[in-house]
């Protein structure tokens, strides 16, 4: 006999059973079968309803596919039918969940859009957070990476208003996994981390596998392949809940970064439990990818024939998913529901975007206008500043390792002969991009001037006309310009004097702010510079820097650079810092100059990873075989 108290115990397992679908999903996926079970027993639509939507939940999260669709559009029509707004939206947050895993992507976002039109800001807080995540993630499948950013962005403040930990943690992930996808590798490992606390703050056990795979993915598209490989590793390893969906893209990850580095069988035998999983959980979009990685296993293998095969599936599988057709019905869904989303302001819509069409595209004219300047001030830089050739007629055993930060430098380079002498100096200005730039072309100017035509040789005394020319050039007299304020624009210098005499080779060095690294026998010498600039905020009229000089022997070799090297960030927020560079340059002794050009050059790319380079850089390195 059906009572009302039967009901009401039924009703009251209901949102314990939907709560532990994160916390606890084995729990939620028996309190969710004994919900319909019961229901079932007692003919309660509204409990059975319920109980197929908890158990299809829990299904989902465990990679289940266990009546899924059935159980949830069935779910789906009896809310609908008693306008049951919660669990509308409950089930189509999973039917869109469950479509986005079969590769059916039109039927996902078609399904998430429609339960966020549903949904009211006040009451469906949960909800809409769950929705947002849910098409931010069809957006990923897109590569409509702003979208995605932004519905990760928006789910991420309401589960964290909500105190929803475990969700929010998810966002974090989410978050992090787009912002890898496109390039940013800095704010994606910056957001693996916040997921990584949070979870290990909250002890979401099941959590920390996937932060740990998004971490590896990450490392993986940097090619760091062993970071990669550790985090996988580390990922499977602490997948204690088994959820197989973990397991598989750790198997993936391994297996691609096996088939790179020549372990063709390992990956192979990794690859293939891989696509069992994925055929299991009828995800097609991981079993293309697993099709191709294949092929290139079997291809190492010398295995033509099951190559062809396996990349004969990747291509069918791929095109079955990502067909033309669904992209542009993708894509035209999206601007229908912006349509229908804007109908209820339609005039103020269409003004404001009349009067943002207007100012993009004078911020578009705008920006080509500054683009082509900057570009054309390059090519002005680049005539101004000594060409490499010409430097190596002056130097022929040397080097110089220019890498911009923007278009233009800050940092600059200059080299010239006189009477018998060849000057070389490497120079870091106030700044960098277009103001450095244009502190640069002073400098050049300046010295041109000191060395050519005043015949200036000796580097302390460059220095110092140096000091004055900018001082004057920038009308530095320690009282307020036009603009309310004082020009505080100066450089740091490192300047050599080279010549041939009788006694050997002599260098001559002066240095203001910048040493000189003097290697004599495979031994590091640092000369240090005098902690003063060229120009800047200082007025006093004069300034004296301390000059060196030193007898070389064929075979030494000195450098001198700007601070953009060792200020160079990498993926951990670590600094490069002189004492790395510093046993980086001895490291390369043994090597000709061009091929420690080439050392520094890579060194630093993969230093950076991926990363914005933080600063201009410069090396200038010179070995003493004869000047000429």
């Amino acid at each position: 006999m059906v009572t009302k108290d039967n009901r009401t115990k039924i009703d009251i397992l209901y949102p314990e059973a939907w709560n532990l679908r994160y916390a606890d999903t084995p729990r939620a996926l028996v309190l969710g079968k004994q919900i319909l079970a019961s229901s079932e027993s007692i003919n309660y639509s509204r409990g059975i309803a319920r109980g197929k939507l908890v158990s299809a939940a829990a299904n989902f999260l465990l990679s289940n596919d266990e009546n899924l669709l059935e159980y949830l559009t069935s779910a789906l029509a009896f809310f609908e039918s008693e306008s049951d707004r919660e669990g509308k939206l409950r089930a189509l947050n999973f039917i869109a969940n469950v479509y986005d895993n079969y590769g059916e992507y039109e039927n996902a976002l078609k399904h998430g859009l429609k339960g966020l039109e549903l949904i009211d800001p006040e009451e469906d807080r949960e909800a809409e957070a769950d929705l947002l995540g849910t098409i931010g993630l069809i957006y990923n499948r897109l590569s409509d990476y702003n979208h995605a950013i932004d519905a990760f962005t928006r789910s991420l403040s309401i589960r964290e208003e909500l105190k929803n930990f475990r969700a929010a943690a998810s966002s974090l992930n989410l978050l992090a996994r787009t912002y890898t996808l496109n390039g940013d590798f800095r704010n994606g490992l910056a957001y693996y981390r916040r997921s990584l606390a949070m979870r290990e703050e909250h002890n979401d056990r099941g959590g920390l596998p996937w932060t740990y795979l998004g971490m590896a993915s990450l490392y993986e598209k940097m090619k760091d392949d062993k970071s990669a490989s550790d985090n996988y590793t580390r990922s499977k390893e602490i997948n204690a809940s088994g959820d197989p969906r973990c397991t598989l893209h750790c198997l993936m990850g391994l297996g691609n970064i096996a088939v790179r580095n020549g372990r063709a069988e390992e990956a192979v035998r990794g690859l293939q439990q891989a696509l069992d999983i994925a055929v299991s959980l009828k995800a097609k979009p991981l079993r293309y990818e697993i099709h191709l990685a294949l092929a290139s296993a079997y291809e190492k293998m010398n295995d033509p024939v099951k190559s062809l095969e396996h990349y004969k599936l990747f291509h069918a599988l791929r095109e079955e998913v990502l067909n033309a057709e669904t992209t542009n019905k993708l894509k035209h869904q999206q601007i229908g529901f912006a349509i229908e989303n804007s109908k209820k302001e339609a005039e103020i819509f269409r003004l404001k975007n009349v009067e943002l069409k207007e100012a993009y595209d004078k911020i578009e004219e705008k920006n080509r206008s500054i683009t082509d300047s900057i570009n054309y001030a390059q090519r002005i830089q680049h005539a101004i500043l000594p060409h490499e050739n010409d430097v190596k007629k002056l130097l022929p055993d040397s080097f110089i390792l220019f890498k911009p930060k923007d278009i233009v430098s800050g940092d600059f380079y200059w080299a010239g002969r006189k009477n018998n002498r060849v000057i070389i100096a490497a120079a870091d200005c106030t700044g960098h991009g277009v103001p450095g730039a244009f502190m640069s072309m002073i400098g050049c100017s300046l010295l041109n001037q000191i060395v050519k035509e005043e015949g200036i040789t000796h580097p302390p005394e460059i220095l110092r006309r140096l000091h004055t020319g900018i001082r004057e050039a920038l009308k530095q007299h320690g009282k307020s310009d036009v603009f309310g304020a004082e020009t505080r624009d100066g450089m740091d210098v490192a300047l050599c004097s080279i010549a041939e005499e009788q006694s050997g080779t002599i260098l001559e060095y002066a240095g203001a702010m910048r040493p000189l690294y003097l290697f004599r026998g495979g031994v590091l010498q640092e000369v240090k510079a005098t902690k003063l600039p060229v120009g800047g905020a200082d007025y006093e009229q004069e300034r004296t820097f301390t000059g060196h000089t030193f007898t070389l022997s064929r075979g030494d070799t000195f450098y001198t650079f700007s601070d953009g090297y060792a200020d160079q960030f990498n993926a951990d927020d670590k600094k490069l810092m002189t004492g790395r560079f510093k046993e980086l340059l001895a490291s390369i002794q043994h090597e000709s100059m061009e091929k420690q050009a080439a050392d520094l050059d890579a060194f630093i790319e993969r230093w950076k990873g991926g990363f914005e380079q933080t600063d201009d850089i410069l090396v200038i390195g010179v070995r003493i075989s004869t000047v000429t």
